[in-house]
């Protein structure tokens, strides 16, 4: 996936005529050496102002260097100066370790930084909380913390752990100050009495609807606007990083196909889930109609939702009008 980012990196670059023998970066630094999930990463630095050179690149690579935690386009000020913030956490924060920050403006500077989730074993009775302060929250709780809770699990079994064993209570309540467990391990309430089932695991719903025509048929007809991922309360968490990508292409700075390689990264590292769709790296995706692009623009300041921007996207390629192969 790193050739993807590469490849994204240089479009970039391109679509800003990032061509200058004056502009530099002098330095730049983190408010912190060491994030774990859920804080707030600040970027800072000065750059030698070229007006040629549009704005500043930042990439964020992940310790394996296979992928990019995060991308950015900064506008400097006229003093070169430039700061940005990322959200720690999420699908392509996968790793702990040794992050290493690449800004490239005219030239390329690299610093690193470390990163480790929240020390506490989910599924392991004993629970060693590191404090962390600076706690934020994306749109769905239940995707602040990759793994948890677990679709292998049912709610109930995090329930019971809950009224049951103080330390892992006291780790929840650290990490989920603004909910209640079953706000973040539950379902849904629907119109079907019981349903889901606190005893029943998120994927044994997963697996009936996949595999029982009749389950699907019966859920359909029950739920026709939603996916079983929306009943079962596990909506979509996006990159923040990734509504800089989308207003590229929205205003015409990225091709189709470049944005169809952001697609990819997103249906590969399943940021998009679509029930049933085998993805392999041999897909390909095309033929993106226009309109997508005012979806795309909208998301991207702030007009429609996340979700709503995901929809969009999942009707493309359920109803095939996006091919994958």
């Amino acid at each position: 996936m790193y050739r993807i980012f590469l490849i994204l990196f240089s479009i970039l670059l391109v679509s800003g005529n990032f061509i200058s023998v004056f502009g530099s970066v002098q330095n730049f630094s983190t408010d912190k050496p060491l994030y774990h999930n859920g804080d707030t990463l600040k970027i800072s630095g000065t750059v030698n102002y070229d007006a040629t050179i549009p704005s500043v690149i930042l990439q964020i690579i992940t310790p394996s260097g296979n992928g990019l935690a995060g991308i950015a386009n900064v506008l400097p000020k006229s003093d070169g100066f430039f700061s940005t913030t990322f959200h720690v956490g999420g699908p392509t924060w996968s790793e702990d370790g040794i992050y290493t920050i690449k800004i490239s403006y005219g030239g390329n500077l690299e610093k690193t930084f470390s990163y480790k989730k929240s020390s506490v074993n989910l599924d392991d009775a004993s629970v060693d909380v590191t404090d962390n302060p600076n706690k934020s929250f994306i749109e769905n709780p239940k995707m602040r913390i990759p793994g948890f809770p677990s679709l292998d699990h049912s709610p109930q079994y995090y329930i019971d752990r809950y009224n049951n064993e103080p330390s892992y209570k006291s780790w929840f309540d650290s990490q989920f100050p603004d909910y209640l467990i079953q706000d973040v391990v539950g379902y849904k309430p629907t119109h079907v009495q019981n349903f889901p089932s606190l005893d029943h695991s998120p994927q044994y719903y997963i697996d009936r609807y996949n595999n029982e025509p009749s389950y699907k048929s019966w859920f359909d007809s029950q739920f026709p606007e939603q996916s079983i991922y929306d009943i079962l309360g596990f909506s979509t968490y996006i990159p923040d990083w990734i509504k800089t990508y989308a207003e590229l292409w929205a205003i015409g700075d990225m091709s189709d196909s470049e944005f169809i390689l952001g697609l990819d990264f997103m249906l590969e590292h399943h940021i998009i889930v679509i029930p049933n769709l085998q993805y392999s790296e041999e897909n390909s995706v095309s033929s993106i109609p226009n309109w997508i692009r005012n979806n795309a623009n909208w998301w991207a300041n702030d007009l429609i939702s996340q979700q709503e921007f995901v929809n969009s996207l999942e009707y493309l390629i359920e109803e095939q009008i996006i091919e994958i192969n």
